[in-house]
């Protein structure tokens, strides 16, 4: 019996689960699988960005921001931020 393959959502979903039990690698792993599903599903992005910069790991979070920038320029406002604090990180 072969298993199904999950959506995007699927792994978005499962993400935001391990995310919030304080299973941090997982979640990165699950924004991976999600994203290699659906390299322009800008939520992905856009929550990895988010996680890895609460791990302190600016570099990826600045990366993975930009990304979700460019496939959703309107949440500019939001992502800006994410860009502009790992900046400031960074430079610390």
């Amino acid at each position: 019996m072969t298993e199904t393959p999950k959506s995007r959502y699927d792994l978005y979903r499962t993400a935001k689960s391990h995310e919030a039990n304080g299973r941090y690698d997982e979640a990165l792993n699950a924004y991976a699988k999600a994203i290699e599903v659906s390299a322009d599903y800008a939520h992905a992005w856009f929550y990895k960005s988010k996680l890895h910069y609460n791990l302190h790991q600016y570099k990826e979070a600045k990366s993975c921001a930009e990304r979700a920038l460019e496939l959703a320029p309107t949440w500019e406002k939001h992502i800006r931020t994410i860009i502009e604090n790992c900046d400031c990180e960074m430079k610390s």
